[in-house]
């Protein structure tokens, strides 16, 4: 988990409009939105293989090589 030290900017009203992250922090937290979305896209293809899996319905690469040929 990533610990933020975070800083807010404030309109003139009090209300939080911003947040300000140091360089590292912000990177880090980049880093943890690709891994999540790498992972969520992981998922879904299971998700839409699964069925194609269990009916058979696929091409090893071998078999796939030898239709290029």
């Amino acid at each position: 988990m990533i610990q933020l030290q975070e800083q807010y900017i404030t309109n003139a009203q009090g209300d939080r409009v911003a947040v300000i992250l140091d360089i590292a922090a912000y990177q880090k937290l980049l880093e943890e939105i690709d891994e999540f979305l790498c992972w969520k896209g992981y998922q879904q293809s299971i998700v839409e293989t699964e069925p194609e899996l269990k009916n058979g319905d696929f091409l090893t690469l071998s078999q796939y090589l030898e239709t290029k040929a």
